[in-house]
């Protein structure tokens, strides 16, 4: 039974989906070389050059002004590392001094903590936010002249795991070559943190403004959700129905005209009128006129109903078998309550005003709260009785309601009262996914944009100081496909050799060694910055080598005496980071049992 659940799990059914999907692809791009790359069952990726041309315009549109907007971004993004650390290192103590529910910080995994339908509301803006992240790192590197190689597709299926995104990959040797300023690095690393961070402000704004945003097409009313019996405490029970909308209130006998319309948003709630906060003035007794909407049927009725009292009586309690109920709460004065002192936490009832509670024959407290003129009530147990005071607070229908977003015009009709909830789902994970994402990304870790920043930074704080030179070496597995070989440093002096490893298949543990001679390789500057960093074969037509062949190229090279400083600091600084980072999660797990996604 587990091993059938498994796999009619709907997550790996999706993840099946999307892994026949992409074999597909992949089968049709199967002549294009370098169009698909597929690391199953973990990622899948599209590479593409279609999208570079796209990108190339839109930076060399006005590139002064794109100069001066990723340069702000620099410095936005930068106070978004400063507060990242702040934030989860001020959030990490106080997981540990004084856990509340609200510091919990634990990242979205489907199958997990996202099920289904959060998942459907998460794709678009996980898709906006990750494309334009990438594409503000695309249209940075265009507008200062760096080379764009490919933009793409990735995604991820892993049984419950599923992940899209894009990307632009851009040229990062030439990037950090001493070609491009520092400014440059920067101001491309920061580009699409800063992106992320104008789209939370946005989605920000956009939330605030959203009631004014929806206001000519719905308008927030009540929805009935729940309608009490007697015995529950309700009133009108049988006089209105789940699922009945309320659009508007009137006395019973009133002209139409004075229908209290109901719209949330301007104040005018169920719970608002019934308090008298509107001009409709309620008391006890009185006999209601509803305005109803059916969404079933789309039709309207009016239904009357009466108001009954809503009273306080100071405590809060819990049936705990058909004829008892034990108190559980005593309300202070400061509270509001009533009756503090007069009853205690822990005390068990089985009569109410002499009639022994028995809830499957309805006699509750809730049922002898209905009566409309009471002024004390008698609990009492085997061996005891309390007189608790009896106060009038308000008035009640015996309802329970959800929001609901009433139609205005046809349009609004035609998109249906899901809409705005959607859409303001939506608009809220936007923001919150783009801000997390602007926090996280601009931390010190490795492969986060805030890692590239803070080296950058360091670079300039610290100096740099090439007066050694170092000798290494580099191994490449040989492609008959490839003839050029990026050496991992940049500023090379000369090659002292080139070797070819050839594996004998017969010996698996013995090889043989070509030396190559000077004329059958080229130390060349590949970006034109005055170091020679790349290295390039030239070996006869006739030459046959197996892809197994390792090619090794020993070289020397200008070495930053200052790199060990900075090395060190950055991995302080990604070591401390990681343990807030890891201590905020493990202790949001651990201490508040928090499998949902805050932050």
């Amino acid at each position: 039974m587990t091993f059938l659940d498994f796999f009619f799990n709907p997550w790996f059914i999706i993840s099946l989906i999307f892994w026949i999907l992409v074999a597909l692809l992949a089968y049709l791009l199967r002549n294009k070389k370098e169009a698909a790359y597929l690391f199953f069952p973990l990622l899948a990726m599209f590479k593409t050059k279609r999208l570079n041309n796209f990108i190339k315009r839109i930076s060399k549109k006005a590139p002064k002004f794109w100069k001066i907007f990723w340069t702000i971004g620099i410095f936005i993004s930068f106070g978004f590392t400063i507060f990242a650390f702040y934030f989860f290192f001020t959030n990490f103590i106080n997981l540990i001094t004084n856990p509340r529910i609200e510091q919990a910080v634990v990242p979205l995994i489907p199958g997990v903590n996202v099920d289904l339908p959060l998942l459907f509301y998460l794709i678009l803006p996980l898709l906006f936010i990750l494309t334009t992240h990438e594409f503000a790192h695309g249209i940075a590197a265009g507008a200062e002249g760096v080379d764009i190689k490919s933009t793409g597709v990735l995604g991820a299926g892993f049984f419950f795991v599923i992940g899209f995104g894009a990307f632009v990959e851009v040229d990062e040797r030439e990037l950090n070559s001493i070609k491009f300023h520092r400014n440059t690095r920067l101001r491309i690393a920061a580009a699409g943190t800063y992106i992320n961070a104008i789209t939370a402000g946005i989605a920000f704004i956009l939330l605030l403004s959203f009631p004014l945003m929806i206001s000519p097409w719905y308008r927030q009313v009540a929805q009935i959700n729940t309608v009490l019996k007697q015995e529950e405490g309700g009133f009108n029970f049988g006089n209105v129905t789940k699922g009945d909308v309320i659009l508007a209130i009137k006395m019973k006998e009133a002209p139409d005209e004075d229908y209290v319309t109901l719209d949330n948003y301007k104040k005018r709630t169920l719970s608002n009128i019934l308090n008298n906060k509107t001009s409709l003035k309620c008391s006890i007794g009185d006999n209601l006129t509803l305005k109803i909407y059916h969404p079933s049927n789309d039709k309207y009725f009016e239904k009357n109903i009466t108001l009954g009292p809503r009273y306080n009586i100071g405590i809060r309690y819990e049936y705990i078998s058909n004829d008892e109920l034990e108190i559980t709460k005593v309300y202070t004065d400061a509270e509001g309550g009533n009756n503090y002192g007069n009853i205690t936490v822990g005390i068990i009832i089985n009569r109410i005003d002499g009639i022994p509670i028995n809830v499957t024959n309805g006699d509750t407290l809730e049922k002898r709260l209905t009566d409309f003129n009471l002024n004390i009530i008698n609990l009492s147990s085997n061996s005891e009785s309390w007189i608790l005071d009896v106060d009038v607070i308000g008035v009640l229908i015996g309802i329970f309601t959800n929001t609901f977003w009433m139609h205005k015009n046809g349009v609004a009709k035609f998109f249906t009262s899901f809409f705005p909830e959607f859409l303001l789902r939506e608009i809220a994970w936007l923001f919150i996914i783009a801000f997390s994402i602007t926090l996280f990304n601009n931390l010190p870790l490795p492969i986060f944009d805030g890692d590239r920043m803070v080296k950058e930074l360091l670079n300039w704080g610290i100096g740099e100081d090439y007066k050694l030179i170092k000798k290494k070496k580099d191994k490449y597995q040989f492609s008959p496909d490839a003839n050029e070989y990026d050496l991992s440093e940049y500023r090379v002096e000369n090659v002292n050799s080139v070797k070819i490893s050839i594996q004998d298949p017969a010996k698996i543990k013995e090889s043989s060694e070509i030396v190559l001679s000077e004329d059958n390789y080229n130390l060349i500057d590949k970006f034109g910055d005055g170091f020679k960093e790349t290295l390039i074969l030239d070996l006869p037509e006739q030459s046959k080598l197996d892809k197994n062949s390792i090619v090794e190229i020993s070289y020397e090279y200008w070495y930053d005496r200052k790199r060990p400083l900075k090395r060190t600091i950055i991995n302080i600084l990604r070591l401390f980071t990681l343990i807030i980072v890891a201590g905020n999660f493990i202790l949001s797990i651990v201490k508040l049992g928090a499998l949902t996604f805050w932050i």
